[in-house]
């Protein structure tokens, strides 16, 4: 032991300090006793693995926790991910080495490998009590219709591009590569598409297959079938012009196929059939479902974005397939130099020879077993959905130097500082690590939650900006001349395209403003234009009234003169006929006399007057011109039978 350590280990059991007498009895310098005593100092091997290790045990177990933790979440993180972690823990920078040495300190807890891409829509899908419910519809349709395994059938689709080879791991010349005349393993790049549907039954049989290539439909050419032998090979072929299934071909395939080859099984459609498949359209529409219900078979559709847990075909057949068809193609690329393109012609050879091979009874169990269909087991499935479940632990403050308080609040941080000032020295040195470690432990989960929260605020910045639809540059700077053309954006051109782009969205915020005010002077021109019909048509209310009114004062007094006339009319008859019976009889002695008698006629005048007074018969004789002798609407009687004569 150093003559260091042992004047610290005399301390720690020492009642009093004295560092110039410690420091002289055990021959060591005394700035450095007193500094590495009063923790402002590091031993040379603890600086150095501080150094190497970047961050403290606790620390670096605390980030295997949160590695866990995202990869429970489906989101296991990268080395770049990693090394970014640790620098916000450390606050200095790692080196690129650090995530693969930190992995090997780790290797019983976390692991580094490569990872294909899987959507996130699967992930969410990835739900127990879903799953559940579908494990609990099957068993119950398996019940209710008494349907047995050899009548359970699982029903897909498969795709091939015809000449693309999947990702390969490959022995190459390191000279070559580095040199850049490797650039990677040749394929044909024959894109045709060429859809395969499947079926597997639960007694490890599989139906023929049905293939779909892409060409005119109805349209099969014989060279495509050059390598089929009908006698010892059974399958089905159809075409149509993107290579995908559809309505019409997937009812041909539930009629031509499914029903041709399982109505013996089912004693020829006696008894229930259960097919299980995805949602896809050409399947689940009212033609394809209403023909099963005809036929005394049951469709089950998978939940969504489910299919990679549950569905037989991809969790243990499509998989090997793909693989033996990729191991056959590029047999068949290293045979032909690549000196020969692929055709569909070789399409068949490649494939029947991939579905021999992964079309197996053990692959076929394989699935329904790992999908909890055969045997009938949801447990199976459940038990690898995640499930956000922690375990709480119990926080205390026991001496245990080796964990750290988990989650601990602020009563229990005092806690454990009062445990530490009370306790002896050497028990309070296990209690201070402790507390060491709670703090660093504390430090590293706020550095990991702040990047979390960080990267969470990005990401809903992010969607915002996401929703907001984007226009191309060329929208704002593209050749005039011919703007269909290949288009070159350097950076003064990107500069320029986001400046007009700037100005255009002012502009476009100026025809908006301009929009709205024009929008309110229409509303309001409206507006006074409602308000000047409404007072005209007040007005003609109004002068429709007054002339009613009048109408019906000229009436009444239209009446009242009639009345008046008639009033006056019965007077002058009664003033009239005792004179007249008088005339009468002076008429008689004038006639035998021989003389002549005028008349006295009163004429009422027509016309709205006021009354005229009745006038004697001499006065009415004396003025024989006036207005009532003149009417012209009475006729006049002849003034004597003399005249008349």
């Amino acid at each position: 032991m150093a003559a260091i350590d042992k004047a610290l280990e005399f301390l720690k059991t020492s009642g009093s300090i004295n560092y110039a007498a410690t420091a002289k009895k055990f021959e060591c310098d005394e700035t450095t006793l007193r500094r590495r005593h009063q923790g402002k100092q590091r031993a040379r091997r603890d600086a150095d693995s501080l150094y190497k290790s970047r961050l403290s045990k606790q620390q670096e177990q605390d980030l295997v926790t949160y590695i866990r933790k995202l990869s429970l979440r489906g989101i296991p993180p990268t080395l770049s991910m990693i090394r970014n972690f640790a620098q916000d823990i450390a606050k200095i920078e790692v080196g690129k080495n650090w995530p693969y040495s930190f992995v090997q300190r780790h290797r019983n807890e976390i692991d580094c490998t490569w990872f294909d891409g899987f959507d996130i829509v699967r992930r969410r899908a990835d739900n127990a009590s879903r799953y559940r419910a579908y494990f609990n519809l099957i068993r119950e349709k398996i019940d209710k219709y008494d349907i047995l395994p050899q009548n359970t059938y699982n029903m897909d689709e498969k795709g091939f591009l015809l000449g693309v080879i999947n990702r390969t791991k490959r022995v190459f010349d390191v000279n070559a590569k580095r040199q850049g005349k490797l650039l990677g393993a040749s394929q044909d790049g024959n894109r045709s598409w060429i859809t395969f549907l499947a079926c597997i039954c639960q007694d490890m049989t599989s139906l023929p297959p049905f293939l779909i290539y892409q060409g005119k439909p109805g349209q099969v050419q014989d060279t495509w079938l050059t390598d089929f032998d009908p006698e010892h090979q059974s399958a089905f072929f159809s075409t149509s012009e993107t290579g995908w299934t559809s309505h019409e071909l997937g009812k041909e395939w539930l009629i031509g196929v499914f029903d041709r080859f399982t109505k013996a099984k089912a004693r020829n459609g006696r008894d229930y059939r259960l097919l299980i498949t995805d949602g896809h359209s050409s399947h689940i529409n009212m033609d394809f479902l209403d023909w099963c219900d005809a036929h005394r078979i049951i469709v089950a559709v998978f939940p969504p974005h489910s299919t990679h847990r549950l569905q037989p075909l991809d969790v243990s057949l499509f998989g090997p397939l793909s693989t033996a068809y990729t191991n056959r193609l590029v047999q068949w690329t290293s045979k032909t130099q690549g000196l020969t393109g692929l055709s569909k012609r070789e399409f068949w050879v490649l494939f029947w020879g991939a579905l021999e091979a992964s079309f197996t009874p053990e692959n076929i169990a394989s699935g329904w077993r790992r999908t909890g269909l055969k045997p009938f087991d949801p447990d199976v499935v459940l038990s690898q959905v995640s499930k956000n479940t922690d375990d709480d632990s119990d926080v205390g403050i026991g001496l245990d130097d080796s964990i750290a308080l988990q989650e601990p609040t602020a009563r229990e941080l005092r806690r454990l500082v009062d445990h530490v000032v009370k306790q002896s020295s050497v028990s309070s040195d296990t209690g201070a690590r402790k507390l060491k470690r709670t703090l660093e432990s504390l430090q590293a989960e706020v550095e990991l939650l702040r990047h979390e929260n960080q990267g969470l605020r990005e990401t809903i910045i992010r969607e915002k900006q996401r929703r907001q639809r984007g226009k191309a540059l060329k929208d704002y700077i593209f050749d005039r001349v011919d703007p269909n053309s290949a288009q070159v954006f350097s950076p003064q051109k990107i500069a320029q395209a986001r400046q007009k782009k700037i100005e255009m969205e002012a502009q476009k915020e100026e025809e908006v403003l301009q929009k709205r005010t024009e929008k309110a002077l229409r509303q309001k021109r409206v507006e006074e234009q409602k308000q000047l019909v409404l007072e005209r048509k007040r007005q003609r209310e109004e002068k429709r009234e007054r002339k009613r009114r009048e109408k019906e004062t000229k009436q009444l007094e239209r009446e009242a003169n009639r009345q008046l006339r008639i009033e006056m009319k019965k007077q002058n008859q009664r003033s009239i006929q005792p004179k007249h019976q008088a005339r009468q009889n002076g008429s008689d002695g004038l006639e035998e006399n021989g003389g002549i008698q005028d008349e006295i006629i009163v004429v009422l005048p027509t016309v709205t007057q006021p009354p005229v007074l009745f006038k004697p018969p001499n006065e009415a004789l004396s003025t024989p011109n006036t207005k009532a002798s003149t009417t012209p609407s009475h006729k006049t009687r002849p003034k004597s039978r003399d005249a008349s004569r």
